[in-house]
């Protein structure tokens, strides 16, 4: 029974490692094309002129007309762009993404484990002194 809570603990500290490493989106900060956003194949985020956000997987461009793809119940699902109707459109940075996703993870971590060590220590130097 010892051994199963320890897998579990193990799998759902894995699990949770897992979310954190994928949560994090920077976007550019200067807006694109439709036409640079649908060569780059990247998650894209549009503004349109009503102020509203909507966040595509990438943006493709078929027969004419651009579409922003999503994932939706587990399928892709189309939308066609007009782009009259677009305000800001920002494609993701890889690279932020990655350093951001890091050093929000990687910065807290250490800073508990240096805690931990420093706890120990002066934890130490507490029973030398009995």
């Amino acid at each position: 029974m010892e051994a199963l809570k320890t897998r579990l603990k193990t799998i759902a500290w894995f699990l949770t490692a897992l979310m954190l490493l994928q949560s994090c989106a920077v976007y550019h900060k200067t807006p694109t094309t439709l036409e640079k956003a649908s060569q780059s194949q990247l998650k894209t985020k549009i503004t349109n002129t009503n102020g509203e956000t909507s966040i595509y997987k990438y943006i493709t461009y078929e027969v004419g007309v651009f579409y922003g793809v999503s994932k939706k119940s587990g399928e892709l699902v189309k939308t066609p762009l007009d782009e009259t109707y677009i305000n800001e459109l920002l494609i993701k940075n890889k690279s932020a993404s990655t350093w951001v996703t890091v050093a929000v993870i990687g910065v807290p971590i250490i800073a508990f484990g240096i805690a931990i060590i420093v706890a120990m220590d002066d934890f130490s130097v507490g029973l030398t002194g009995i």
